[in-house]
């Protein structure tokens, strides 16, 4: 792949800039030394690491959704956790310099997280005046890294090598299941956790505000876990996902939405995706909000507000829990 991408930029004479010229050198398998952080040198002004997790309780009444990054050319991390337990979202948010960056993800007191498989295993403790959280994350299917899952070559025929400096990045996924405790320390209650979640982790230049728009989204069913992506940028639309499942990953080619807003014309009540996979298939995959999340993202640039929509999904008669997260950005 690597060959063949520099073979396709001095064909077209395109000259790119150091950093992701390095990206694309480093080549794109992944290995279990990739669930640690990276060398932070090698990349561009907006290179953004970041790591992210899920899980959607339903029977106990309890969602989580918590991401930290490493943003190197702002000299710092940011680390996000919201737990919702009966309606009530309890949210720490903390920014930290490059000095006091962690050289492992050991954050503070309050939040920390433990890699105890690569690949198979991660472990997060939270624990606040209010809560603690204690919980593992087992992988139910295996990694879906979409670098190798697509031809970029065929990417920058489509939308053009500035999609680059804009999203050129490794990312892969994985479908888990989640079991653990939570203790209410007011109420003195415990509540033990067996759901299903997700999480993933991608490194690469990341200029959130220009790009105009996004849908992500991860179902999550007894049987399969359905992840897929569709994006407005630079007047392109990059999309693409994948089907997991025991017998492996199915590649997702297209993604159609259509979404019923609040008066806001902003937060999403209910959307439909159509998604074709690389058999040709087609599959509806209707969501419908049962808590909504607003998450504004200020820059020099703009800015760029990201509503993260936790879901019933349905799909061809089956039910399951899962995120429909939604990107909207202006721009200055």
């Amino acid at each position: 792949m690597k060959n063949k991408i520099m073979e396709y930029l001095k064909k077209k004479s395109i000259t790119i800039d150091d950093s992701i010229l390095k990206y694309i050198e480093n080549g794109t398998e992944i290995s279990e030394e990739d669930e640690k952080m990276h060398d932070f040198k090698l990349f561009p002004h907006h290179h953004n690491e970041s790591w992210y997790f899920n899980f959607i309780d339903r029977p106990n009444n309890i969602f989580c959704i918590s991401r930290f990054s490493f943003e190197m050319g702002l000299k710092r991390s940011r680390i996000l956790f919201i737990i919702v337990i009966d309606g009530e979202a309890n949210t720490y948010f903390k920014e930290i310099p490059l000095e006091k960056m962690p050289s492992n993800l050991e954050f503070d007191k309050r939040l920390q997280y433990y890699c105890i498989k690569p690949m198979t295993q991660w472990k997060l403790c939270f624990e606040d005046r209010k809560v603690k959280l204690d919980v593992t994350f087992d992988a139910r299917f295996p990694v879906f890294n979409s670098a190798t899952n697509e031809d970029l070559t065929e990417t920058l025929e489509k939308y053009g090598v500035e999609i680059l400096d804009v999203a050129a990045q490794m990312h892969y996924e994985q479908a888990m299941k989640v079991t653990g405790t939570l203790i209410l320390k007011k109420q003195e209650e415990t509540r033990q956790t067996n759901c299903f979640g997700h999480r993933d982790h991608s490194w690469g230049t990341r200029d959130w505000v220009n790009i105009d728009g996004w849908n992500w989204g991860a179902a999550q069913f007894a049987d399969e876990t359905i992840g897929f992506v569709r994006s407005d940028v630079l007047g392109k639309n990059p999309q693409f996902g994948f089907i997991s499942s025991k017998q492996g990953n199915i590649l997702i080619k297209s993604v159609e939405v259509s979404t019923k807003t609040r008066d806001d014309g902003k937060t999403p009540m209910a959307s439909t995706f159509i998604l074709t996979d690389q058999t040709g298939r087609q599959r509806m995959l209707n969501s419908q909000t049962i808590f909504s999340l607003h998450l504004p993202l200020p820059s020099e640039k703009g800015f760029t507000e990201i509503y993260e929509q936790i879901v019933i999904y349905t799909c061809e008669g089956k039910e399951g829990d899962g995120i429909s997260e939604y990107l909207i950005s202006t721009k200055k």
